[in-house]
């Protein structure tokens, strides 16, 4: 009987922890051919596309500048699947190693806090194209000012 209890209690568990879930999707970063440098993608902006969903894949498509706004509301956190692609004027793709060419991965949030203490901006997700050595020659950008709220 203790034991049947506890598998069910177990399988209950199991299906509270599935349905609770948020789906996330694996994320494609589609960088301009030969572009070295930093790329910034600011959550949150009005007036800009949403994130496109392609084939059960978030869609990054980076413009030539590497700033890339969004009005989609935040990063979807957690442990994903990525991959990054150069892209030509014909669309053609060329998957880059993320090991040798992708670095400096991270999310920030805005760099002010109002009277009450929220932190205002948006989020920035931001990572650098190029080799190490070419990393040495482009200092990290920070935080954009010109989202600042």
């Amino acid at each position: 009987m203790k034991k049947t209890l506890l598998l069910l209690l177990i399988s209950l568990l199991l299906v509270l922890v599935f349905c609770s879930t948020t789906k996330r999707y694996p994320n494609t970063y589609l960088i301009p051919n030969h572009y070295v440098g930093w790329v910034q993608i600011i959550y949150n902006q009005e007036g800009f596309k949403a994130i496109e969903v392609e084939q059960g894949r978030n869609i990054y498509k980076i413009p030539e500048s590497g700033v890339l706004k969004t009005s989609t509301p935040d990063v979807e956190y957690g442990g994903i699947f990525e991959e990054f692609y150069y892209y030509d004027d014909q669309n053609k793709q060329q998957k880059l190693d993320v090991d040798q060419m992708i670095h400096g991965h991270s999310i920030g949030k805005g760099e002010s806090v109002n009277s009450s203490g929220k932190i205002e901006g948006p989020t920035v997700l931001s990572f650098f194209v190029g080799t190490e050595a070419e990393l040495k020659n482009h200092p990290d950008p920070g935080y954009p000012d010109e989202v600042m709220k």
